[in-house]
């Protein structure tokens, strides 16, 4: 029996409780970073995160529905 990990009750990302981020949350960075003005080291730095994971989440090869 497969569950459903947007069903979950953490509710954050893909239902993985390690997840720092929703996935709204993770749309609203991704247009934060497209309208500029704001480097990826500065994005990591205000959600607490490292940049790779910004890069990843960027990419969307993370944070994706």
């Amino acid at each position: 029996m497969s569950v459903n990990p947007f069903e979950r009750k953490d509710r954050r990302g893909g239902g993985d409780a390690k997840r720092k981020f929703t996935l709204q949350e993770a749309e609203d960075i991704r247009c934060e970073y497209d309208k500029g003005g704001v480097s990826q080291n500065q994005l990591a730095k205000k959600y607490n995160v490292s940049q790779p994971i910004i890069n990843m989440l960027l990419r969307k090869k993370t944070y994706v529905k």
